[in-house]
C-alpha cells in the first residue's frame, strides 16, 4: 500500500507488495524490490537499489 501522503517520483520502480508509509519520498532512479516496507518519513534518493524483503524504519 502506498500512503496518500507519500511521494513516488515517476522514475522510481517499486516491486510487488511494497508498502510506503506516510510522508515518505521515493526519488527518481530508485529501485525497491518485492516485499519491502518503507515506514513513515523515509527519504530514498537515487541512484539507489533496495533489495527484496527489506524494512526501512522511520526517519531514515
Amino acid at each position: 500500500m502506498i500512503h496518500a501522503t507519500a511521494i513516488i517520483e515517476p522514475g522510481a520502480k517499486l516491486g510487488n507488495n511494497v508498502s510506503v508509509g506516510p510522508y515518505s519520498y521515493i526519488g527518481n532512479d530508485v529501485v525497491i524490490g518485492d516485499d519491502c516496507i518503507i515506514e513513515s518519513h523515509v527519504v530514498v534518493k537515487g541512484p539507489a537499489t533496495i533489495g527484496s524483503g527489506n524494512h526501512i524504519f522511520q526517519f531514515a
